[in-house]
């Protein structure tokens, strides 16, 4: 018994014969919820001040989001933009090419297939995603 007690004592474990045993009412009244912390001046500052540093979270959140979807449109509309002043300078140099050709006679079969094939793919293609 006196090597238990001794055990007991260096880890500072209540043996069983000196455990209390609460009954279940009891318990409950020595309990503190955390509804009852937070009705605390301290709890109530702690759960106002995480709070905020949710909407903190939340805003920058919504900011960063926001941003980064306004820079995706913005290179977007720069492509779309220069592929669109491809595409109009593609299609003036191909008709004022068959223009000038047709003027001076060279106008040929196989020339006009690849000025028409060459526009029609210029023309032809999606302008957007």
């Amino acid at each position: 018994m006196d090597n238990r007690n001794n055990a007991v004592e260096n880890n500072k474990q209540p043996t069983p014969e000196k455990a209390e045993v609460l009954p279940p009412g009891a318990e409950m009244e020595m309990s503190f919820s955390l509804f009852d912390y937070l009705s605390t001046d301290k709890g109530h500052e702690i759960a106002k001040g995480l709070l905020d540093l949710w909407k903190t979270l939340q805003n920058a959140t919504l900011v960063g989001t926001a941003e980064e979807k306004k820079e995706v449109l913005k290179r977007q509309h720069e492509s779309w933009k220069l592929g669109m002043t491809l595409q109009s300078i593609l299609s003036a140099i191909v008709i004022l090419s068959a223009v000038i050709l047709a003027w001076r006679g060279k106008m040929e079969s196989t020339v006009a297939g690849f000025l028409g094939v060459a526009l029609g793919y210029v023309l032809g293609k999606k302008s957007g995603g």
